[in-house]
């Protein structure tokens, strides 16, 4: 298998598990804001984002090449083919981020742009957040989980940009500073 192959693979598995996420988990979460106080606007909202999320996972699943070459997660390798009897460390640790990576913006994106919803209909809004949603996130916008929600997403950009940095750097060798070798 190439390196391209088995991440086509992993990037694919990333889209079908967010899209899952996303219809199983998002937007049933996120019908009781309309079922409680119907608003048109919080209708068109949630179905907004949740069709903006899962086009987003649809692009990962079909647009997989476009995203390698973007991403460039297929070079730093030192050959082309991956033996996964011939793992080692470097390339588990290489492996290990992408992955942690890709879960960090697939379970975060959600949250972010839920919490970027509310900022933005607190500020819009003649009438603030409606009840439920008072009682689900308090009468004041929850800037502290929307930044860890969106830090959450930058870190995981930074590593699956430099996971082959990062990788060497976790395997580097220590050396002493009396021996020179």
């Amino acid at each position: 298998m190439t390196k391209r192959d088995f991440f086509r693979i992993i990037i694919k598995l990333f889209g079908l598990y967010a899209l899952i996420l996303a219809v199983f988990s998002y937007i049933p979460s996120n019908i009781g804001y309309v079922t409680f106080q119907f608003e048109v606007i919080t209708l068109v909202w949630i179905f907004g984002a949740s069709a903006l999320v899962c086009l987003i996972y649809i692009f990962l699943i079909l647009k997989t090449d476009k995203i390698i070459d973007l991403l460039k997660i297929d070079k730093g390798f030192d050959d082309d083919r991956i033996e996964f009897g011939n793992f080692d460390t470097e390339k588990i640790f290489s492996l290990s981020i992408i992955i942690i990576a890709g879960f960090l913006i697939i379970d975060y994106l959600p949250n972010f742009l839920q919490y970027t919803y509310l900022a933005f209909k607190k500020q819009v809004s003649s009438h603030g957040l409606n009840y439920l949603e008072e009682v689900s996130f308090g009468k004041t916008t929850d800037y502290f989980n929307w930044t860890i929600a969106g830090l959450n997403i930058l870190i995981g950009i930074v590593l699956i940009t430099n996971y082959d940095r990062i990788a060497k750097w976790l395997t580097r060798k220590e050396t002493k500073s009396g021996d020179k070798s």
